[in-house]
C-alpha cells in the first residue's frame, strides 16, 4: 500500500478522489502527498550517512595482550605461601606444561609460617630477613601465574584480637567472628594490589587459596573442633573477600581436602605426610588439577 493510498484512507469518503477538483484542492493535495512520499525517503538517507561515517567500535581499555603459547613459550609462575604450599610449584608446573604446552620455570617463595605482613613489608621493599622474600619483587614482574596462601598470624588488629593460631595446637581459640579477621583481608588485598602494580598491566594469572585443616580428628578428641571449625570458616571467608575484591579466582582447598561440612580427615586421603601436617605430593598433584578447573584466564581486575 503507497502513502498516498494511507492519505486517502485517513480523508472522509465524500472528500476521497471522486473526480476533478479546483486548482487550491489539488495544489493542497500535492503537498501533502510529497510530504508522505519524501520524509521516509530523507530519514534514510540521513541514516544512511550517519552509518557511513560511523567510526569504528574502540577497543576496550581493559583489553590485555594474551599469554604467549606454543612449543617457544615460557612462563614463570611465583608461589607465595606457608609449609602447606610446599611442593605445590612442582605440581602446577607439570600440570600447565601438559595443558598448555608450554616450559614452566618456578620461584619457591615459600616460607614456613609465612604471613601477609611478612609478605607485605617485602614487597615494600622493607628490609626482611628471607633470601627469598627480597627476591620476591623482581620475581613477581616476570611472573605469568602467581598463587598465595598465607597465615593472619601478624594481621591482628588491637581491637579485634584473635588467636586462630591455637588451633595449630588443638586448643580452644577463644573468639574469632569474621570481624577478627578483618584486618588479614586489608592486608591481602594490599599484597594483591602491590602484585598488580608489578605487572605493570601484563596479563597475569593470579589464584588464591585458603588453608586445609590437617587436624580433624585432634580437634576432636580436645573438644575444640565446634570452635576451630567456625575460625577456620572465617579465616577461609576472609581469603576470599581479599580475593574477589579483584576478580581473582578463589580455590578452596579446605572444601576440598575436609568435604563441605569441613568434617572429613585429610590424612585419610593421602593428602598429609606422616608429622600430621604438610601435604603429600598426592595434595600438590590434587590441588594443581584444581587450580586447572579454575582456568588459566589472566585476572581482569575491577
Amino acid at each position: 500500500m503507497s502513502y498516498t493510498a494511507l492519505d486517502e484512507l485517513g480523508r472522509p469518503c465524500h472528500e476521497r478522489d471522486n473526480g476533478p477538483r479546483s486548482t487550491e484542492e489539488q495544489t493542497m493535495r500535492n503537498q501533502r502527498h510529497r510530504r508522505f512520499v519524501l520524509l521516509p525517503l530523507v530519514t534514510g538517507m540521513l541514516r544512511s550517512a550517519c552509518a557511513l561515517r560511523a567510526p569504528p567500535a574502540a577497543p576496550s581499555p581493559t583489553a590485555r595482550p594474551p599469554l604467549p603459547t606454543g612449543a617457544d613459550a615460557e612462563w614463570d609462575l611465583v608461589v607465595i605461601g606457608d609449609s602447606s604450599l610446599w611442593g605445590l610449584g612442582e605440581a602446577i608446573a607439570a600440570q600447565i606444561e601438559d595443558d598448555i604446552g608450554v616450559e614452566v620455570a618456578v620461584y619457591d617463595a615459600t616460607v614456613g609460617g609465612l604471613s601477609a605482613g611478612e609478605v607485605l613489608r617485602a614487597l615494600r621493599t622493607v628490609d626482611i630477613g628471607s633470601p627469598r622474600l627480597k627476591q620476591l619483587p623482581e620475581q613477581l614482574k616476570k611472573a605469568q601465574v602467581v598463587v598465595m596462601c598465607v597465615n593472619p598470624t601478624d594481621s591482628i588488629a588491637p581491637d579485634r584480637p584473635m588467636n586462630a593460631g591455637a588451633c595449630l595446637g588443638s586448643r580452644d581459640p577463644g573468639p574469632c567472628p569474621p570481624e577478627a579477621f578483618e584486618k588479614y583481608t586489608a592486608d591481602l588485598e594490599a599484597i594483591w594490589a602491590e602484585i598488580l602494580e608489578l605487572r605493570a598491566g601484563r596479563p597475569t594469572i593470579l589464584w588464591a587459596t585458603d588453608l586445609y585443616n590437617p587436624l580433624v580428628v585432634p580437634w576432636r578428641e580436645h573438644g575444640v573442633f565446634q570452635a576451630c571449625t567456625l575460625c577456620w570458616e572465617n579465616l577461609s571467608g576472609a581469603v576470599r573477600a581479599a580475593a574477589e575484591a579483584f576478580n581473582i579466582p578463589f580455590l578452596s582447598r579446605y572444601d576440598a581436602f575436609n568435604g563441605p561440612n569441613h568434617d572429613e580427615d585429610p590424612r585419610e586421603k593421602g593428602y598429609i605426610r606422616s608429622d600430621g601436617e604438610h601435604p603429600t605430593e598426592l595434595a600438590s598433584q590434587y590441588t594443581a588439577k584444581l587450580l586447572a578447573d579454575v582456568g588459566y584466564e589472566p585476572v581482569m581486575p575491577p
